[in-house]
Order: structure tokens, then C-alpha cells, then sequence
């Protein structure tokens, strides 16, 4: 079940992080008057206004991966044995 958001959540996040970059840069960098003073007010408040939400986004999107993920992620980490469990009880012999 949790496999068919596995692609949906890594897409989003994706965006989002791409988002979160762009807007940053683009405010700490003053384009157009962004972030900086002067310029364009309403673009700069947009512009963080889009940085926050994709700030959000990305915080949720990566909650929803670590829950689509935890098993493989607990795997990796050593924190699960990946090792078959062997059902067979002692001591008897099974064709």
C-alpha cells in the first residue's frame, strides 16, 4: 500500500526542495528588489510567502517518505535483521 506514494512524495519533494532553493537564492540575493528593500514590495513578500509554504511542504513530504521508507531505512540502519527467520522448530526435520 505504502508503495504507490513512494514516487508521488519523492516527486513533491523534489519540487519543493527546488522551490525552497530558487526562492531563497532569489531573496538573500535581492533580485528586483526582493528581500532587500525597495524594488517591488508585493514581489518580496510573495516570494517569501512561496519560500514558506514550500518550507511546509518539504517538512511534510519528508515525513510522509520516512513513513513510506521506515522499513528499509530501519534495515540499512541496522536496527532489523534482514536474515530469513528460520520457522522450522528444533529438532525436527522437515521435507
Amino acid at each position: 500500500m505504502m508503495g504507490a506514494y513512494k514516487r508521488p512524495v519523492a516527486l513533491l519533494m523534489l519540487a519543493a526542495s527546488l522551490v525552497l532553493v530558487v526562492t531563497g537564492f532569489w531573496i538573500w540575493l535581492g533580485i528586483f528588489g526582493a528581500g532587500r528593500g525597495g524594488g517591488i514590495d508585493s514581489l518580496r513578500h510573495t516570494l517569501r510567502d512561496i519560500h514558506l509554504y514550500a518550507g511546509w511542504t518539504f517538512t511534510a513530504m519528508m515525513a510522509a517518505h520516512i513513513a513510506c521508507n521506515a522499513k528499509a531505512m530501519a534495515r540499512h540502519l541496522g536496527l532489523v535483521s534482514d536474515a530469513p527467520k528460520n520457522r522450522a522448530s528444533r529438532g525436527t526435520l522437515h521435507p
